[in-house]
């Protein structure tokens, strides 16, 4: 299977078919849980590891900015997030930016500092979920930015 794949043509003999529907649900829902984000328009998917990881592509309609129209999610057993397509051109590079606004996340928390000038992840910001985290990023950075695709962006999805 050759990525990135147009959700709309994912198909039961995807690896890990169920999985990736259920994350694309819960990015879906992620993004459509700003206000700026008003529909989804086309989405792909770019790295598939079932239900502990994958990153989408999503256009959507942006009311708070015409050019801000296609964002990386990355969803799975980890806080969702979304990162703009003008840091992050390669599957690699949005891994990295995940893993860099994590650490900066957990530190703040380790450090008993407030998280309110960092990434807004959707997770109480406790040091439980900094610890849960914090595996999480370190087999990003020990495992998986080794062995991803890196894949870059292709317009349109």
């Amino acid at each position: 299977m050759r990525y990135p794949i147009n959700y709309k043509e994912i198909k039961p003999k995807l690896k890990y078919y169920s999985e990736v529907v259920n994350v694309y649900n819960e990015a879906e829902k992620y993004l459509l849980s700003f206000d700026w984000c008003t529909n989804v328009k086309q989405s792909a998917l770019y790295t598939n590891l079932g239900e502990k990881f994958c990153i989408f592509l999503f256009e959507i309609d942006n009311s708070a900015s015409d050019e801000d129209s296609f964002l990386w999610v990355v969803a799975g057993d980890i806080p969702a997030m979304y990162l703009d397509i003008y840091g992050s051109k390669t599957t690699k590079e949005v891994v990295e930016g995940y893993v860099e606004l994590a650490e900066d996340w957990i530190n703040h928390i380790r450090l008993n500092k407030s998280v309110d000038e960092c990434y807004p992840f959707n997770a109480n910001p406790t040091l439980e979920i900094a610890e849960l985290l914090e595996r999480r990023t370190s087999f990003m950075k020990d495992t998986l930015i080794k062995n991803i695709e890196d894949i870059p962006i292709s317009i349109p999805i």
